[in-house]
């Protein structure tokens, strides 16, 4: 995430001018601690309980608060801010955030330290005094300490994202999550406070024990829900996908899936071709790309590509000694999984975040198990397309086939009625005498010179428009966005072309095939919508008439236009 300048500058000189001399004013005024052995006890569990917060669907809940409150009640706000400064500081390390380590500790610093400053003061003022005996007076005062700590704690965050900009939403379900939390940790502190108030640090055995033994058991359950929910995320992802029979579409569903179920600022599909390994679609600079720019693969050949498996990377440390490619600067937690088709490796997904140690060995499984999904649906998908190319082909010259143009005819045609698409053009050309040809030369060289003028009309067409083969030795051109005036000179540029080009044949009539070249003229018709009709089979009509009345009858070699 973007840090603004201002925030660079005034963030450190905050933290410096208010934590580091408030907890010295607090240690030199507050009270010293007369129980280290318990102090020590209570602080290590409220360390151990803040490093590990559970997880409520997607809400994460932490319950170091009622170890703090039993802190501060029995040795004062100064051992209370010691303690809670402690557990921000080992949560940078192993909490997952798109902030540098060094500025997120002082956001968190600044403000658990507000929090713990301004409920104590608000204890203290109202009449609190910490080591009382009296229930009433703890139950009351401690109370109020609680709820004064959690809005101050809600109010530094809402400040901080009116500030930076940072998502925060006061009206959510982590406020209400946080709030009800209370219900264990305000009963608990007291109880924690009494207890060794009462017995000594022993006395602190009966509650923590039973804490311990039930956070273990939560996270647990907490850890198994949460597996199941990734598998079902899953298998819905994975039920999707096998929906899709278009490569490019099923390509950038998985990778937008991808990204937005692992959190992930960049994936790249890496495949295999020729023997080498290339990023051939990203999302990387937040857009989706089929020219990814920022991964540079080191490994020029298959060796550093065939001994990597499925595996999960906490810093840009740990992945820059393993992986065999560079991801943009700034990627800190990578994922990699391989994609294979009958035991062959063809290729591999990586999933990359700004934020350290983001994914774990259970986000690397399901990352495994969503690329298998994906490469079972990729190779269905592939399999339909070249299904259907070879029925929309024609298995002579490669070109569309008539199938193909009636659907195409009429999706264009209902694009200009619908406003979609300005206008339409379509040529049909005929090759003209053909059946002189085949008589005299053979239907093999017939053939032969099918072949050369469909890769002529493909070549001329690529980038202006689609060509078909309309049947026999009849071919049609369809030009969307064209006037009917630019469709008559292209047509006339084509006629001119195929007039002056020469075509290699090999008759097989003779008894000897040798090779001889012959030229060839074409009759061209011309129509368009919405000048000459709204309807695509009358669209087709239309040129036809044209290249007979103004191509064929009119001397042939010529180009006919309807309405002419």
């Amino acid at each position: 995430m973007e840090i603004g300048k201002g925030e660079r500058i005034l963030l450190p000189m905050a933290w410096l001018l208010l934590v580091p001399g408030g907890m010295a004013l607090l240690w030199q005024f507050g009270p010293d601690i007369d129980d280290w052995i318990a102090f020590a006890i209570m602080a290590g569990a409220a360390f151990v309980t803040g490093l590990f917060p559970l997880e409520f669907r997607n809400i994460a809940v932490s319950f170091q608060q009622w170890l703090l409150f039993a802190i501060f009640l029995r040795f004062g706000a100064a051992a209370e801010v010691l303690v809670s400064q402690l557990i921000v500081l080992a949560s940078v390390f192993f909490s997952k955030s798109v902030l540098p380590p060094v500025h997120r500790f002082m956001i968190n610093s600044l403000i658990f330290f507000c929090s713990s400053v301004m409920a104590a003061g608000v204890f203290f003022l109202s009449g609190g005094v910490t080591g009382s005996t009296s229930v009433s007076h703890v139950a009351g005062y401690g109370l109020l300490y609680m709820v004064t700590y959690l809005a101050t704690n809600h109010l530094c965050l809402l400040t901080d994202s009116k500030w930076s900009g940072r998502p925060y939403n006061l009206r959510s379900r982590e406020t209400l999550w946080d709030a009800a939390s209370l219900l264990v940790t305000y009963p608990f502190g007291i109880a924690a406070y009494f207890l060794e108030l009462t017995y000594g640090p022993g006395g602190l055995v009966p509650i923590l024990i039973p804490f311990f033994i039930a956070l273990l058991f939560a996270a647990r359950y907490n850890t198994s829900e949460s597996v199941n929910r990734r598998l079902e995320s899953a298998s819905k992802i994975g039920y999707e996908l096998a929906g899709r029979l278009n490569s490019e579409e099923l390509i950038r569903l998985f990778i937008h899936r991808i990204r937005q179920v692992k959190e992930a600022d960049a994936v790249y599909l890496i495949e295999s071709s020729e023997g080498r390994f290339l990023a051939t679609n990203a999302w990387e600079e937040d857009k989706l790309t089929n020219n990814p720019r920022h991964l540079l693969i080191t490994d020029s050949n298959r060796r550093g590509f065939d001994r990597l498996r499925a595996a999960v990377f906490g810093t840009a440390a740990e992945w820059k000694r393993a992986l065999p490619f560079r991801l943009p600067e700034g990627i800190e937690s990578v994922m990699v999984a391989p994609l294979s088709e009958e035991n062959q490796l063809t290729g591999f997904v990586v999933a990359g975040s700004y934020r350290r140690h983001l994914f774990d060995r259970e986000d690397c499984q399901i990352f495994d198990l969503l690329c298998t999904h994906f490469t079972v649906s990729l190779e269905k998908a592939r399999y339909f397309e070249t299904a259907a190319s070879y029925s929309e082909r024609c298995p002579l010259t490669g070109l569309r086939n008539y199938g193909w143009l009636e659907r195409e005819l009429e999706r264009r045609v209902s694009n200009v009625n619908g406003g979609v698409l300005s206008r339409l053009s379509l040529i049909i050309l005929d090759i003209d005498h053909f059946k002189r040809l085949n008589d005299t030369y053979g239907h093999q060289s017939g053939n032969d010179i099918l072949i050369s003028l469909a890769a002529i009309l493909e070549k001329n067409t690529e980038g202006k428009g689609q060509v078909a083969r309309f049947g026999g030795e009849e071919f049609v051109i369809l030009l969307p966005g064209w006037r009917k005036e630019e469709a008559v000179e292209f047509a006339e540029t084509l006629r001119k072309y195929i007039e002056h080009s020469i075509f290699e044949i090999r008759p097989d009539l003779g008894a000897e095939r040798q090779k001889e070249f012959v030229g060839i003229t074409a009759s061209f018709g011309v129509a368009s919508v919405p000048e000459d009709t709204d309807d695509p089979m009358d669209l087709l009509r239309n040129a036809d008439r044209a290249l007979y009345v103004g191509g064929k009858q009119s001397g042939r070699n010529k180009v006919g236009v309807y309405g002419r």
